[in-house]
C-alpha cells in the first residue's frame, strides 16, 4: 500500500485483507478481481491485490486462501493430478457444510466426481450441516451450497437429526419459533427428552460490558442460592 501511495486510513489493512481473502474464496485471482472492479475503491484494492501476488510469487510463498484456490485450479487444469486424488479418496465426509465457500465446494465436487456426470456406486459423499446455523457469510460462505446439495447429486438421502441432547424443551421451542421465519431453509423441528426446563427470560443489554455484568450477576445469585441450601 505504501508502494502505491495509498492512505492507510482510507484503505484499512484489515478491510483490504478481508476483501482479498473473500475474492480468493470465490476463486478470483488478482486478474479476475481487477476485471470485476467497477468503483474507484475496488480498483485501488485490485492494484494492492496485484502487488501482493507479485510479492508472494517473488518469495515462492502462498497464503492460507491460496491453499484452496490453487489446489482447485490445479485440479481443473491437470486431469492426471485430479485423477490421482480421485482414486485416493473414495469415501468423503464434510462437516459444517452450511459454511462452505465456492472454493471448498469445487474441491469436494472434483474429489468426488472427477468432473464426471456418472459416479460409480462404490463412491460416497456425506455432508453434515444445518443451514439455520450458517454464520460465516462474511468470510465467503454460501448457505445455498447446502441447500442445492440434493440437486447437485443423484440418489441423495436426507437424514434429519432433530433430537437435541443439550438443551431443554423451552429453549428449543423458542429457537423453533425464531428459526421458522427464515425463508430459505430445510424444514425441521428440534425437540428434547430433557423436559421443559426453566422458563426463558431475556435482558436487553446496552453494550458488551453490560451483558457480561448481567450474566456474572446471575451466576453469583445461583452460586449463593446453592451455597445457602
Amino acid at each position: 500500500m505504501k508502494k502505491l501511495n495509498l492512505d492507510e486510513k482510507q484503505y484499512l489493512t484489515k478491510l483490504v485483507k478481508a476483501v482479498i481473502s473473500n475474492a480468493k474464496n470465490k476463486m478470483q485471482d488478482a486478474n479476475d478481481f481487477a476485471t470485476r472492479a467497477r468503483d474507484f475503491k475496488s480498483q485501488r484494492i485490485a492494484s494492492i491485490y496485484e502487488e501482493y501476488e507479485k510479492s508472494l510469487n517473488a518469495n515462492n510463498a502462498i497464503d492460507f486462501d491460496d491453499m484452496l484456490m490453487l489446489t482447485v485450479k490445479l485440479f481443473e487444469q491437470n486431469a492426471q493430478v485430479r485423477q490421482k486424488y480421485y482414486d485416493r479418496f473414495i469415501h468423503i465426509m464434510v462437516d459444517e457444510y452450511q459454511d462452505t465457500n465456492l472454493a471448498q465446494y469445487q474441491l469436494v465436487h472434483m474429489l468426488y466426481s472427477n468432473l464426471q456426470t456418472e459416479i460409480p456406486q462404490e463412491r460416497s459423499l456425506c455432508v453434515v450441516g444445518d443451514v439455520d446455523q450458517s454464520i460465516y457469510s462474511w468470510r465467503g460462505a454460501d448457505f445455498k451450497i447446502i441447500m442445492n446439495f440434493q440437486n447437485d447429486y443423484k440418489n441423495v438421502k436426507l437424514i434429519k437429526l432433530e433430537q437435541n441432547y443439550r438443551s431443554t424443551g423451552n429453549i428449543l421451542n423458542a429457537a423453533n419459533y425464531v428459526i421458522e421465519n427464515n425463508n430459505e431453509r430445510i424444514d425441521k423441528v428440534l425437540y428434547s427428552n430433557k423436559g421443559d426446563g426453566e422458563k426463558l427470560s431475556y435482558y436487553i443489554a446496552s453494550d458488551e460490558a453490560d451483558e457480561a455484568n448481567y450474566i456474572i450477576g446471575n451466576i453469583k445469585k445461583e452460586a449463593c442460592g446453592s451455597y445457602n441450601k
